[in-house]
């Protein structure tokens, strides 16, 4: 169950952060008799990298809006739904399909409810959440999954109810492809060479995803990357640019530029992409 609120005074990705810390140093002192295990990978991220360049914005303004009741994570990051149990937001049921990332923050954060589901097939019953949120997930899914998993959410999330969205959308829409199989078996590749990896929503793809699963848009919000360069170089220099990852909280936030008209997007250099952040709600009839 949820904890008495605390301070919620600072912004929320100044409070992701500090919690990012806390989970790794709790994490260190129960788990360093054997050796570090379960949970090593992301139990020193939360020391190492506290948050990801875009989570600073995409996690951060969730983490600021109010939740209450039975809540639904669906595959986020799970630093903002431990963050929201701790504060007394909402009461939270995490998923997400993969086995070993559910075993893992068992281990960084014991209290959080966590279930291994495929978000397009849930086996909850209808109206049974009061909010659902999902951050930087269905561009993962490839097209047709996702309309069906906002489907599925839009069914176990009551009249009235909230789904708080973010995901990656351009100017023209694109499929992105890598090389390694990131997500395992969920991965699809292909061909030989080619595994895919996400797919980026034009605005105008994007609002007939979310009209076609029946949801109705309350706010949205598209953000874009003042200073490009930071993140790019960032990753590009990993590991060793992990030294500086304290310093993303002073950098990032300020790089960041919010707008609610969809131009901002259009306006992008080719090949670059923005957030959109998104409120959304299942009509009462």
């Amino acid at each position: 169950m949820a904890t008495s609120a605390t301070n919620t005074s600072r912004p929320g990705h100044a409070r992701l952060w500090r919690h990012s810390y806390r989970l790794g140093f709790s994490w260190l002192r129960r788990t360093a008799r054997h050796g570090f295990k379960p949970g090593r990978k992301p139990g020193f991220q939360r020391l190492l990298v506290p948050l990801d360049p875009w989570r600073f914005y995409e996690m951060g303004v969730l983490a600021d809006r109010p939740f209450n009741g039975r809540c639904l994570d669906v595959s986020s990051p799970k630093l903002l739904t431990s963050l929201l149990q701790r504060e007394g937001s909402g009461d939270w049921l995490g998923i997400d399909l993969f086995t070993d990332e559910i075993a893992a923050w068992r281990a960084i954060d014991p209290a959080l409810d966590l279930e291994v589901q495929n978000a397009t097939s849930l086996p909850y019953d209808d109206n049974s959440f009061d909010t659902a949120l999902s951050v930087s997930v269905v561009e993962h899914m490839g097209r047709g999954n996702d309309t069906t998993a906002l489907r599925e959410i839009f069914r176990v999330v009551k009249p009235g109810g909230m789904f708080y969205l973010t995901t990656m959308v351009a100017a023209n829409s694109r499929d992105v492809f890598g090389g390694d199989e990131i997500y395992g078996n969920a991965s699809e590749r292909v061909d030989d060479e080619r595994v895919f990896f996400e797919h980026v929503y034009s605005p105008a793809e994007f609002a007939e995803l979310t009209q076609e699963a029946g949801w109705i848009t309350t706010e949205l919000e598209y953000a874009v990357q003042t200073k490009p360069k930071i993140q790019d170089r960032f990753y590009r220099w990993a590991p060793f640019s992990y030294i500086l990852s304290p310093l993303l909280r002073i950098w990032f936030p300020r790089t960041i530029a919010m707008s609610s008209q969809s131009d901002v997007v259009t306006a992008l250099p080719e090949g670059r992409s923005a957030v959109v952040n998104v409120t959304l709600v299942k009509p009462t009839q």
